[in-house]
C-alpha cells in the first residue's frame, strides 16, 4: 500500500503547521463521524491568516467551514472577506462582539446569505455548526474554547451516528 500523502493523526493531537510563510501553533485536530475539526488558538492577524491558509490547503472532501468567536479576537469586515478569499470557506458561523461585522464582510466577498450565520454566544454557534456539518466537511474553529469544542464533538457524534444507524 502506498501511504504517501495520507495524514494519520491522533484525534486530539496538538501540532504545529509551518513552512517558510506560515505558522499555526497550538492547534488541535479532531475527527468525528467523517467531519474534521481544526481548533486554532490564534490571536494575531498573522496567525489568523495562517490558519485560513491551512484551511484552504487542507484536503477537504466536503465543504470548508469557519466557526469564529470574536469575543477574544480583534477582527472586522476584512476578516470576513478573508474567510472567503483566503480560507475558501463555503459556510461561516460567527458570534461575539464583531460577529455581525464578519458576516457582512463574508457576504460582501460573495458568500451567499444562506451560508452566513451570526449567533449571540459560542455555545449557540456550536449547536448551529453541529446541525449543518456532514461527513466530509472540514471546520476551522477560531477563538473557540475547549469546552465548546468538546460539546460540538459530542453533538456531532450523536447526530451523525444516529443518521448512520437509520440508514
Amino acid at each position: 500500500m502506498d501511504w504517501a500523502g495520507t495524514q494519520m493523526l491522533e484525534s486530539t493531537r496538538r501540532f504545529s503547521v509551518s513552512d517558510t510563510q506560515e505558522l499555526v501553533s497550538c492547534a488541535r485536530l479532531m475527527t468525528t463521524q467523517g467531519v474534521t475539526l481544526l481548533q486554532v488558538e490564534a490571536k494575531s492577524g498573522c496567525e489568523i491568516e495562517s490558519a485560513l491558509a491551512v484551511l484552504r490547503r487542507f484536503r477537504a472532501i466536503g465543504r470548508r467551514v469557519v466557526l469564529c468567536d470574536t469575543s477574544n479576537l480583534v477582527v472586522g469586515r476584512q476578516f470576513g472577506s478573508s474567510v472567503v478569499t483566503l480560507g475558501c470557506a463555503e459556510l461561516l458561523i460567527s458570534c461575539g462582539l464583531s460577529g455581525r461585522e464578519i458576516a457582512i464582510g463574508a457576504r460582501d466577498a460573495g458568500l451567499s446569505l444562506a451560508n452566513v450565520m451570526v449567533c449571540g454566544q459560542a455555545a449557540a454557534a456550536g449547536d448551529v455548526l453541529a446541525s449543518h456539518l456532514v461527513a466530509g466537511d472540514t471546520a476551522l474553529l477560531l477563538g473557540i474554547e475547549d469546552k465548546v469544542c468538546n460539546s460540538l464533538v459530542a453533538a456531532l457524534d450523536r447526530r451523525l451516528s444516529a443518521k448512520l444507524a437509520a440508514a
